[in-house]
């Protein structure tokens, strides 16, 4: 097998659910690059979550091709395989949490993918350290927070060892503080063990620290680039439904006023480190 293709090879995909009068996808392209992080955003209803589905083959494409690490998703010998190299976690937790004690719980994948009784009580205590949950490996998921329930989630992804992981909308359900908590725990995965992670978002200060992102519209990748690229064009975001962060915002607000020359920031510390040399001149 030639070792030079991407990780993931999305190639005119078109998708259309049962009873649906419109396609969900008409026809999207892109590819994700090993140890890549890629943000997905999108207002309701882009085509978004549909990608994620399609990404481990819970969807097969109507039309099109999605490769995962040159493996064809319409391949059903290769399904297994996709789904140990994708891990996806989904928006509500309390979807994907199957049993009545946490470790039990993260265990479930390794041990239906028939990994030894010793791997998997590794795994599931590597899987717990990643998110800081190791304490809680005897509780009852259903005690814990929605928060921790996601980090469960997230560790029993972790304890399938995938190389990609797909976070659908995943931190919807949550307040900022675990919002903030769980990109935390994707960014030391990405930026420490190297995997490559696709953030399905809505809030756009989560796609600050990707290294792409692609924006959704209607079905369709409307445009992409990296995220100083992406939030320079906030009227065009504006325009599909989407938003700048809070902090672009206010650049741009400062710029627009004068008060700063033009600037590319994105960053909380990125735009005091402008700032603090002005307030000190008064």
């Amino acid at each position: 097998m030639d070792e030079r293709h991407s990780m993931i090879s999305v190639e005119n995909v078109k998708y259309t659910y049962d009873g649906a009068e419109t396609q969900a996808l008409r026809g999207v392209s892109f590819d994700i690059e090993r140890g890549e992080f890629v943000a997905i955003v999108g207002r309701n209803g882009s085509g978004k979550s549909t990608v994620a589905k399609l990404l481990n083959a819970l969807l097969i494409p109507e039309e099109g091709t999605v490769r995962i690490d040159g493996m064809d998703t319409i391949d059903e010998e290769r399904t297994l395989d996709i789904r140990k190299k994708v891990g996806v976690v989904f928006q509500n937790p309390d979807n994907q949490i199957v049993t009545t004690v946490v470790e039990e719980d993260v265990g479930f994948g390794p041990e239906n993918l028939g990994i030894p009784t010793e791997q998997i009580i590794r795994r599931v205590h590597d899987a717990l350290e990643a998110v800081d949950m190791l304490s809680y490996a005897k509780s009852a998921p259903h005690m814990l927070s929605g928060g921790q329930k996601q980090r469960i989630a997230i560790a029993g992804m972790l304890a399938i060892e995938p190389e990609v992981l797909v976070l659908d909308e995943a931190t919807a359900m949550l307040d900022p503080l675990g919002r903030k908590k769980i990109i935390d725990i994707v960014n030391e995965l990405h930026s420490k063990r190297g995997i490559t992670v696709i953030m399905i978002t809505q809030y756009m200060e989560e796609a600050v620290d990707a290294d792409r992102i692609i924006v959704m519209n209607d079905g369709l990748i409307d445009f992409t680039g990296s995220p100083r690229e992406v939030f320079a064009q906030g009227d065009r975001l504006r325009g599909i439904g989407l938003d700048v962060p809070v902090i672009v915002g206010i650049r741009d607000e400062l710029i627009a006023k004068g008060l700063i020359a033009p600037c590319d920031v994105l960053k909380a510390e990125e735009l005091a480190e402008l700032l603090c040399p002005l307030l000190l001149k008064n």
